[in-house]
Formats: structure tokens, C-alpha cells, sequence
């Protein structure tokens, strides 16, 4: 017969080795089981017991094996495998579990942080080539004073807006220069032709007796208008100069002066005036030396012009970013509510020997070339005009 605690004893190392056992007779009846020994435990050793081995854990078919006394079967093992808690196996499947569950969310976070990204860097590209397609289809129905903001990088598309609005802003100064001359020129031009037919007229009508008398005024009249012409043609210069590439080079201030000095020296010495640069010292910067010729130049000349007595001055120096240079004078000077006129196109004060343009192509050019213009000046006592420019060292 069966032996029953013998039977227990083997299926309990059975089950601390990890396996699930079932014991038949020959006639195939259940003669004990795993869970039948779990069951017969005594409470703290069923809790020991399922610290080792997971009795609900045995899946699967059982394997069986025949039992012989003597030759003779007298029943059947029947064996599968249970999960053994802390076995080798069990930690290998929790690491491969682990392993699947942390790939999967890695995965989660780099394609949806690359999704991210990517949509977040083609806004970011595509955006500025939004803003100038938008600009360019504004230009084109005639809006000249659209720009493109946020042009200071350094990229292709940053490039690509900077000079868009370079562009942008020749076209709208092109298109300002030509109102411009059209307005100024069919105003200064009125008078001038106005006088001359009148003369012509009174000539042919012999209201002007004396012929050579009318022909001297239209001679005079024909003068005016050579000397506007060149005016509007100088001024016209200096506003196409915007358009130029800028031709900076290294130049010494003192020497350039120096030579724009040498230059006017004989109108000055013509009128019994004193002209002189002020300091000998050297000083280096670099700018456009066409354009700033004709700034001061153009300042020197219009002071020995308006200067009867005294001298004219040229000072220099350097400032934070910009260098400077002034002109002073002796001349009659101008009033306070006039200073800010004398800058306009074709204006003339009382006393003006000229048309009015001297002035207002020195405040185009200093404009063009990123500077500023400063005026002092009272009657009687003389002006001060300074120049302060970019000094790109």
C-alpha cells in the first residue's frame, strides 16, 4: 500500500525544488498532490513554503513517469515545473520585462521629443520665409516701406531678409528722390523761366527800351538756372550714393583735413579770411572718404561764403563710437527759429548767397553714412556746425 507520510515528505523537497507533483495508482486515481501537502502544512511553514515557490504559478501539461516494484507498475508521477520566488530564472524574466517596459518608454520619449523638435524647428526655419514671402508680395503691389523683422542673424535666411529690406529701402529712397525732384524742380524752375519770358516778352513789345538791358537779365536768369540745375544734380548724387556699396578705408583725419584745407585756402585768402584745422595729431579712422570730403567740404564752403571778417576753424576728436569733426565760423550766424530750416531743400535765409542745396546735401550724405549733424550758432557772433560719424576702427 501507499506509504503516505513517505509520499508527503518526497512531494514537499519536491516542491521546494520547484516542481508541481501529482502521484496516481494504477488505476489512475489521485493519491496526493502538491497542493494537498501545501495544505497539510502548518500555517508558518505554508508561509515559508510560498516565500520559496508559487504554487499558482505551474502552467502547462505534466509530464509523466511510470513507478515499478519488481517490475510491476503500481502508478504514475506526474511532474511540471513551478516559478521558484528569487529563482534565476524569475529574475531574469523581471529583468526582461523591465528591460521591454523601459525601451518601450524610452522609445515613447525619443520619438515623440523628435516629433517635437522637428515641428518646432521647421516653425522656427519656416516663419522668417513666411514673414519675407509676405513682404516680397507686399513690395510688388507697391508697398515700399515693408520690412522684414528679426534680420540680424547670421544664417542664410537672416542674410536673405537683410538684404530684402536693403532692397527694400533703395526702391522706397528711389521712389521718395524722384517725387522729390519732380516737386522740387517744377518749383524752382517756375520763377526763373517766369522772369526770363517775361523779359522776352517786353523786348518783343519794345517795353524794354534798352535791348542789351533785357538780354542781360535773361543772361542772368539762364545763370540761375545752370547753377539750380547743378544744385539738384549734386543733391541727386548724394541720394543715388545710398545705393552705393560702401568704399571704406583707413584715413588719417588730420591729413584729410588737412588737404580739404589746402583746397579752399584760396577762397578764404580771397575774402581776407583765416582757415585753419585746429589740431595736428593723428588719428586714424575708417569711413567712406568721398562722402565725407563732400560733407565738409561742403560745410567750409558754405562758411566762407556766409563770413565776411574772422576766420573759420576745423577741430576733430573721437568719441565712444564715433569721431567727430566741426567747423566754426565767424559769420553773422543764424537765429534760433531758423537753424533747423537751413537743412531743408532749396531754402535761403535773408542774407543767403546760395540756392539752398550746400546744407541739405551734407544732412543726405551724413544720413547715408549712419551720422548725425549738430548745429550751434547766434546772430552776430557766428556757427558752429558738428559732424559726428560711425568710426568702424
Amino acid at each position: 500500500k501507499w506509504d503516505h507520510m513517505e509520499l508527503h515528505e518526497a512531494l514537499h523537497w519536491g516542491l521546494m525544488l520547484g516542481f508541481d507533483l501529482r502521484i496516481d495508482d494504477a488505476e489512475g486515481k489521485d493519491v496526493i498532490d502538491s497542493s494537498a501537502v501545501m495544505n497539510t502544512l502548518s500555517p508558518s511553514m505554508q508561509k515559508r513554503m510560498e516565500d520559496i515557490v508559487d504554487i499558482n504559478s505551474a502552467k502547462g501539461p505534466f509530464e509523466s513517469y511510470p513507478l515499478y516494484i519488481e517490475g510491476r507498475q503500481i502508478g504514475t508521477m506526474h511532474v511540471r515545473e513551478l516559478s521558484r520566488r528569487g529563482s534565476v530564472k524569475e529574475k531574469e524574466n523581471i529583468f526582461m520585462r523591465r528591460k521591454r517596459e523601459s525601451l518601450i518608454i524610452s522609445f515613447v520619449i525619443a520619438g515623440g521629443g523628435a516629433i517635437f523638435l522637428a515641428v518646432l524647428f521647421s516653425l522656427f526655419l519656416s516663419r522668417p520665409l513666411k514673414q519675407l514671402k509676405t513682404a516680397v508680395e507686399a513690395l510688388a503691389k507697391g508697398d515700399f516701406g515693408v520690412r522684414v523683422r528679426g534680420a540680424s542673424k547670421q544664417d542664410e535666411v537672416g542674410k536673405l531678409s537683410r538684404s530684402f529690406n536693403f532692397m527694400a529701402e533703395a526702391l522706397e529712397r528711389e521712389e521718395a528722390l524722384r517725387k522729390h525732384l519732380t516737386s522740387n524742380i517744377a518749383h524752382e524752375l517756375r520763377t526763373p523761366l517766369a522772369v526770363m519770358k517775361a523779359n522776352v516778352e517786353a523786348v518783343m513789345d519794345g517795353v524794354v527800351k534798352n535791348r542789351e538791358e533785357g538780354l542781360e537779365n535773361i543772361r542772368l536768369e539762364v545763370e540761375r538756372l545752370i547753377k539750380l540745375v547743378e544744385g539738384i544734380e549734386d543733391i541727386t548724387k548724394a541720394e543715388a550714393s545710398f545705393f552705393l556699396a560702401r568704399d571704406n578705408v583707413e584715413i588719417d583725419l588730420g591729413e584729410f583735413l588737412g588737404g580739404i584745407v589746402a583746397k579752399l585756402t584760396p577762397l578764404a585768402v580771397e575774402k581776407g579770411l583765416e582757415i585753419k584745422v585746429m589740431s595736428g595729431r593723428s588719428l586714424s579712422v575708417v569711413t567712406d572718404p568721398d562722402k565725407f570730403e563732400r560733407i565738409i567740404q561742403n560745410i567750409v564752403t558754405n562758411a566762407i561764403r556766409n563770413t565776411e571778417k574772422g576766420g573759420i576753424w576745423i577741430d576733430y576728436g573721437m568719441g565712444r563710437r564715433m569721431f567727430f569733426v566741426e567747423v566754426r565760423d565767424t559769420g553773422a550766424g543764424i537765429p534760433e527759429d531758423l537753424q533747423q530750416m537751413i537743412f531743408k531743400r532749396f531754402y535761403r535765409g535773408e542774407n543767403s548767397k546760395g540756392i539752398g542745396l550746400g546744407l541739405a546735401i551734407v544732412q543726405e550724405l551724413v544720413d547715408v553714412m549712419g551720422g548725425r549733424i549738430e548745429l550751434k550758432s547766434r546772430v552776430g557772433e557766428g556757427s558752429s556746425f558738428k559732424v559726428f560719424l560711425p568710426a568702424r576702427t
